[in-house]
């Protein structure tokens, strides 16, 4: 199937935390929108090396870290 790549990152040096990545079509608009619903812009975009995926990550109204990820 068609999905976004995952992993496992982070170590001692950080608070543990779960990170999901939802699929979208646009990584900038979608991280434009969540901070007009209240989100606060974390990252992103950014390119992986190989420039075939887009990703951003924006904290949600309650605190909660969220990743967006999409084609370049």
């Amino acid at each position: 199937g068609v999905g976004v790549p995952g992993g496992v990152g982070g170590g001692t040096a950080y608070a543990p935390a779960a990170l999901f990545y939802v699929a979208v079509p646009d990584v900038d608009a979608a991280l434009r929108k969540a901070e007009s619903m209240g989100g606060k812009y974390v990252m992103g975009p950014a390119a992986r090396p190989d420039g075939k995926l887009v990703v951003g990550q924006f904290l949600d109204i309650e605190g909660n870290l969220v990743g967006v990820a999409g084609p370049k």
